[in-house]
């Protein structure tokens, strides 16, 4: 699991803070998890992704809102909000090539934030964009 911390930054560079705080939590999600990874789906299912892609399980500490706001989230080493992304590893593969490419799209996040600037504010939910998958999209 990644963690996000410190100063807002709109690129995707993560650093861990303290990655045996949360040790014991990821053990036990880690031993609960009974869905198929990634590589067992193919392999059951004869298929594979067009776009090549990197799933992470990030909790993050800035992000901007619908708003367009800097917020900082919530996330403590007793209440953890983790978010399962996928992110585009390419802009083009063998099976998606040509007028084709990899898009990234994402999805809204309902998160416990507060207001860096504000503290009167206090805590409150608000919406954040994340990467949710990867896609092979064509020309028309």
């Amino acid at each position: 699991m990644k963690r996000m911390y410190g100063e807002f930054q709109t690129n995707s560079e993560y650093g861990p803070p303290g990655e045996e705080v949360f040790e014991s939590q990821r053990n036990k999600r880690g031993a609960q998890a009974d869905h198929q990874g990634p590589q067992q789906q193919q392999q059951a299912s004869n298929r594979m992704d067009a776009c090549q892609s990197k799933v992470e399980i990030v909790t993050p500490y800035w992000a901007a809102n619908s708003a367009g706001k800097v917020r900082a989230i919530v996330n403590t080493q007793h209440f953890e909000q983790a978010i399962h992304q996928e992110v585009c590893v390419k802009v083009q593969t063998g099976r998606c090539s040509g007028d084709c490419g990899c898009e990234q799209k994402y999805k809204w996040h309902r998160l416990l934030a507060y207001d860096p600037d504000n503290d009167c504010k206090g805590i409150f939910m608000d919406w954040f964009l994340f990467p949710s998958c990867c896609v092979c999209r064509c020309d028309n």
